[in-house]
């Protein structure tokens, strides 16, 4: 089950989420200027979604684009740990991000970055060239744009309320309550940004993937937060 913010510039090039022609097994929102996704499923139930990390950019920018680690990663049949394997030796090739996977099985997180302060967490790895490899277990977890877990306000509140959540099944509503929390407007305090006319929170997105079922509704939102179109999916998972 995953809650979802995506902020970004509202002009930024985006088609909303759908099942991408030619690839009609994929289900996602599409970063037309960049390319790759940021969130996505496939109909047999994998997920993938990256964030950026909180950075001051390098020079020369790398050449790649985040969003197609995530594309990539749904469009193939390979496990979480050999598609990371496999990305390992080009990592510096992005901008700092955060990968989340799952490939119906295990359920990964991976960063080309890593905290020099941090003490890995049980089941963590630091790897070469600075990036940092968790498994994740069954439990709840909180992501931004740093390390996983880290313990920004929004992160922690945030994994605290879904945890909440989980007696009752994790109802839709609920999660996207979650999702609209407004903070006080401090850096990092408010999950739901409406900082500018330019930017803010583009949409907020819930995903629950069942044994049998895949559950996606996407919920986009204008400048200033103003609520615009709503996307919902429901499909039987289909095993390859």
């Amino acid at each position: 089950m995953v809650a979802a913010n995506r902020d970004e510039f509202y002009g930024r090039a985006t088609q909303r989420p759908a099942f991408w022609p030619g690839e009609t097994h994929i289900l996602g929102g599409r970063d037309l200027q960049a390319g790759g996704t940021w969130l996505g499923v496939s109909r047999s139930g994998r997920f993938a979604a990256v964030t950026n990390f909180r950075e001051t950019p390098m020079e020369p920018v790398p050449p790649r684009s985040r969003g197609a680690l995530a594309a990539d990663f749904l469009r193939t049949t390979e496990s979480c740990l050999d598609y990371i394997e496999r990305i390992r030796p080009i990592a510096a090739e992005f901008r700092g991000f955060n990968l989340l996977l799952s490939d119906g099985q295990t359920s990964c997180y991976y960063s080309n970055r890593q905290s020099l302060e941090a003490t890995p967490a049980a089941g963590s790895a630091s790897l070469s060239g600075g990036t940092s490899l968790r498994c994740l277990t069954p439990g709840f977890y909180g992501l931004s744009n740093q390390l996983l877990d880290c313990h920004w306000p929004k992160v922690s509140g945030g994994r605290a309320q879904l945890q909440a959540l989980a007696p009752a099944g994790f109802p839709v509503q609920a999660l996207f309550a979650l999702l609209a929390d407004r903070g006080d407007q401090e850096p990092f305090s408010a999950r739901f940004i409406q900082q500018s006319e330019a930017y803010g929170t583009s949409a907020s997105t819930v995903v629950k993937i069942q044994r049998q079922q895949v559950y996606f509704e996407e919920r986009a939102f204008l400048p200033f937060g103003v609520a615009g179109e709503r996307h919902v999916f429901e499909f039987p998972i289909q095993p390859l």
